[in-house]
C-alpha cells in the first residue's frame, strides 16, 4: 500500500494525519519575536533517539511530519533524519533559510523531503531585518530560498514562503508573492500567535487576501482558511482539532496537543518510553477538553478544511494520485 493510501486510511480511521516535531531546540539567530534563543544551550536528540520516535509514529500510520526547531539545519545529520521519516511518512521542513546552501538543500531533497518552507515576512530587506532584529537576515533567507528552489530533485517537491500577518495591511504582500514566484515558490500567510482580538481594521482581511490570490495564484490560502480568518481575529475559531487531527512532539520526544502547548502541564507522554498507543489515548482526552481559540495557523486551516465535505473532495484526487 502506498504512503498516500495509508495517509487516507489514517484519516478515515479518525487518526491524526499531521505531526509537528521540534528536532532541535537550537537556533542560529536571536529573532526579536522568538523565544528559542533561550533554549540555545540545550542538547538535541541523537539520531538513534529520533529513530525510535519515527518507529512509534509509524505504528500509528502514515503522517505528514513537519520538522522544525529551533532551526533544523543546525543538525549535521538532517538528511539522515529526513530519510528516516520518509520511509513511512511525508517529511516537511520549516527553516529561516540562513544555513541553507545548495549542497545542503540537495541533500535533504534527495533524502526524501516533500516540501520546505522558509520564514520570510517582507520582500523589503530593511523591513525584514528590522522585524527579525538581525542585520542581513533578509539576504540570508533569500539565499536559502533560492538554494531550496534550485536543488529540487523532482517536480512534486514544493518550496513555500511562510509569512506572518501582524496587522490588516497586506500592501506589502504583492512584493513578497512576486519574489516567491520568481523562485517557483508559493506563499502562506497567517496571523501571528497569540491572536489579537477584536481589531476593527481586520474586518475584510479575508476578502483582501482573496483579491490578492486572484492576481497572484501562488498565494496558498485555502477557501476554508479564508472563510474563518476574520472570525479568528474577532473571537477565535473554536472546535480546534489539536490532539485529534494533529499533535506535537518536542525535542525530548514529549507529546502535546500542539506546538504552542509544550509546558510540563501540557505533555501527555514520552514516545520512546510509553509508546504511541498510550499517548494517543491521552491525546483523545485532551482533545475532548480543548477550548483553545488562540491561533489560526495556515496549517490548522488546511487540516481542518479536510473535515468539511468540500475540503475533503478537493484533496482526495491529489492524495490518491499515484
Amino acid at each position: 500500500m502506498s504512503k498516500k493510501a495509508k495517509l487516507v486510511a489514517a484519516y478515515l480511521k479518525g487518526r491524526p494525519i499531521w505531526c509537528s516535531w521540534q528536532v532541535t531546540p537550537r537556533c542560529d539567530g536571536p529573532c526579536a519575536f522568538c523565544d528559542h534563543r533561550s533554549e540555545a544551550g540545550l542538547a538535541q536528540p541523537e539520531l538513534e533517539s529520533c529513530r525510535k520516535i519515527v518507529r512509534e509514529l509509524s505504528a500509528q500510520g502514515t503522517l505528514l511530519v513537519s520538522l522544525s526547531g529551533g532551526e533544523p539545519f543546525l543538525r549535521s545529520d538532517l538528511p539522515e533524519l529526513v530519510s528516516l521519516v520518509a520511509e513511512a511518512h511525508f517529511p516537511l521542513l520549516t527553516t529561516d533559510g540562513c544555513l541553507v546552501t545548495r549542497s545542503r538543500a540537495r541533500a535533504v531533497w534527495e533524502a526524501g523531503l516533500e516540501a520546505a518552507s522558509v520564514r520570510l515576512d517582507h520582500a523589503d530587506p530593511e523591513l525584514q531585518d528590522r522585524a527579525v532584529g538581525v542585520p542581513g537576515a533578509h539576504a540570508r533567507a533569500l539565499a536559502g530560498l533560492a538554494a531550496l528552489a534550485a536543488e529540487r530533485t523532482r517536480p512534486s517537491q514544493q518550496v513555500n514562503v511562510k509569512a506572518r500577518l501582524t496587522g490588516a495591511d497586506v500592501s506589502g504582500l504583492a512584493g513578497l508573492l512576486k519574489l516567491a514566484a520568481d523562485h517557483g515558490a508559493t506563499v502562506t500567510v497567517e496571523p501571528a500567535f497569540l491572536l489579537t482580538r477584536s481589531a476593527p481594521a481586520s474586518t475584510g482581511l479575508a476578502e483582501r487576501l482573496r483579491l490578492l490570490k486572484s492576481e497572484h495564484p501562488n498565494l496558498r490560502a485555502g477557501s476554508y482558511f479564508l472563510s474563518r480568518l476574520d472570525e479568528s481575529l474577532a473571537a477565535g475559531v473554536g472546535s480546534c482539532r489539536a490532539g485529534q487531527a494533529f499533535f506535537n512532539v518536542d525535542h525530548h520526544g514529549q507529546v502535546s496537543k500542539c506546538v504552542e502547548f509544550r509546558g510540563p502541564e501540557d505533555r501527555v507522554g514520552r514516545l520512546e518510553e510509553e509508546g504511541i498507543s498510550k499517548v494517543m489515548g491521552r491525546l483523545k482526552v485532551v482533545h475532548a477538553a480543548n477550548e483553545c481559540r488562540s491561533c489560526w495557523y495556515a496549517s490548522r486551516g488546511e487540516l481542518e478544511g479536510l473535515y468539511t465535505l468540500r475540503g475533503l473532495l478537493g484533496a482526495l484526487p491529489g492524495l490518491l494520485r499515484a
